[in-house]
């Protein structure tokens, strides 16, 4: 199908993050965080969502589901006996004790998606269940200066964004305000040849800009960073720490341990919910390391 020049435009950010977003299963092999011997932990699998809409641009793959997906993964959880949790629970668990319930999961939605509110909002309203959505700056910057409600390549506005952390289902996560790209950089890594001062200093001035954004224009500051692409370089944890940020997420697979580590926040890893699998397949993914 061609799409219209006007479309195009609009629709080549998400079609490049979905692209883009492959390199992320090549790098990441399924492992378990496991823990020390004789700790005890709670096993906390996350799962990794994208846009969840029917596109017409688009079939169904490894980065775009369709809403009844989403519905039967949420169904299939409740009826395994999963609670949704936040990040922000995993964060109160292990730096002041707070207790968690006895089979935690946590559903993350990356790229800030229009859809996040428009089809996922009324699922995770619907069975009771709550999520965590991370935004990239520049999309949300592109869209609330020209609004488009199409929800199959649309991103959130900062005025969405504000809406869905007030409502109780989202919390919201830091993507890079302007390093969710492959040109000049791929993610937020380092680039080849560059200084580990200049690295930490351009790193440090994406991602406070984009908190700086987000607390003027949708009253929330996150705690908690995505990685694009899964991308890590040895210097990021270092800024992230600086930042104030109490958790990241990477694209690696594999169920987490949590010990009551602060530490064992970051890097979380994720499991990656593609289409063309049943959400029994999918679950006993969640569960096979545990």
């Amino acid at each position: 199908m061609i799409l219209s020049l006007r479309r195009a435009r609009r629709y080549l950010p998400a079609a490049l993050i979905l692209l883009c977003a492959a390199i992320c299963a090549l790098i990441s092999k399924p492992r378990a965080a496991l823990p020390a011997a004789g700790e005890a932990a709670v096993p906390v699998p996350i799962v990794m969502y994208h846009s969840v809409c029917h596109s017409p641009y688009l079939p169904p793959g490894d980065y775009l589901i369709a809403p009844e997906t989403l519905e039967s993964d949420l169904i299939a959880l409740k009826e395994a006996g999963f609670e949704s949790v936040f990040i922000a629970d995993l964060i109160e668990f292990s730096c002041n004790h707070a207790s968690l319930p006895r089979k935690p999961v946590v559903l993350t939605f990356d790229d800030g998606f229009l859809n996040a509110k428009t089809d996922v909002l009324p699922l995770l309203t619907k069975y009771g269940m709550k999520g965590a959505v991370s935004v990239v700056g520049e999309f949300t910057r592109q869209f609330s200066e020209n609004p488009d409600p199409n929800p199959a390549y649309a991103y959130l506005t900062f005025s969405d964004v504000r809406e869905l952390s007030e409502s109780g289902v989202f919390e919201i996560g830091n993507h890079t305000d302007a390093m969710h790209a492959t040109s000049g950089r791929f993610g937020a890594m380092k680039k080849p040849g560059e200084s580990a001062e200049a690295y930490r200093a351009a790193l440090r001035g994406d991602l406070e800009a984009l908190q700086r954004e987000l607390a003027q224009k949708s009253g929330v500051t996150p705690e908690f960073f995505a990685y694009p692409f899964g991308a890590v370089s040895e210097d990021s944890g270092e800024v992230i720490r600086a930042l104030g940020f109490r958790a990241s997420l990477s694209c690696r697979e594999g169920i987490n341990y949590l010990t009551g580590n602060p530490q064992e926040l970051f890097g979380l890893r994720r499991f990656n919910r593609p289409a063309g699998i049943s959400s029994a397949e999918f679950l006993r993914r969640l569960t096979a390391q545990e």
